[in-house]
């Protein structure tokens, strides 16, 4: 080993042990100190993230339109307009709510119908339109089951979430078959020949790439 090297060694072991030696010290003093209770309670972590006091939802409306003008030089003007409106949350619920939706969220033996309730308003919407509600709604469940839609996003997603029943809904067995039938690639259009092309829900807003 240098010679030289020798003293800087000491001098870097011997802070290492004094600051061994006065951690040593400042535990012994928190141990013997009378607070000692009050510093071993656990306190609550807040993230600084969020806010912990309601904080404030805000909403932008706003509209913008490109305007067009003629000059030598590429260029692009834009024309935008916007209204923005802060509301406070409130920490706390002060609305009246009805406790039985409560009480059925805890309940174990409480059935959720909401999918067949909102099967039910579709079927009618479509017969108000003049086409074979349930005929209409079987084939966009196999529709959905047959073409996946979750590569459009959010909106994709919700849709799959939506027309795609399952066993724990209680629902009549023809639904079931409908996405049985959209899984194993069958014809959903001739199957469902009772909605012919252009009554079913996806008809008018979506296209098969080939």
């Amino acid at each position: 080993m240098n010679s030289r090297l020798i003293p800087l060694y000491a001098i870097v072991l011997s802070l290492l042990l004094l600051s061994s030696v006065f951690h040593v010290e400042a535990s012994t003093d928190v141990q013997e100190c009378p607070a000692n209770r009050v510093l071993s309670q656990r306190s609550k972590r807040w993230i600084l993230s969020y806010p912990i006091n309601g904080g404030f939802a805000k909403m932008v409306f706003g509209f913008l339109s490109p305007i067009r003008f003629h000059h030598t030089l590429p260029r692009s003007c834009n024309l935008s307009l916007n209204i923005q409106a802060n509301y406070r949350i409130l920490p706390n619920i002060i609305f009246p709510r009805p406790e039985s939706i409560f009480k059925n969220r805890g309940n174990s033996e409480y059935t959720d119908t909401s999918r067949k309730q909102f099967y039910v308003l579709v079927e009618k919407m479509l017969t108000s339109w003049n086409r074979n509600g349930r005929s209409c709604l079987l084939r966009t469940i196999c529709e959905v089951a047959e073409t996946s839609l979750r590569h459009n996003g959010l909106v994709g997603e919700l849709f799959e979430v939506v027309f795609t029943p399952h066993e724990t809904d209680q629902l009549d067995s023809e639904y079931m078959m409908a996405r049985k039938y959209g899984a194993n690639g069958v014809d959903c259009m001739r199957m469902y020949a009772e909605c012919p092309l252009g009554h079913g829900l996806l008809d008018t807003n979506s296209a098969i790439q080939i």
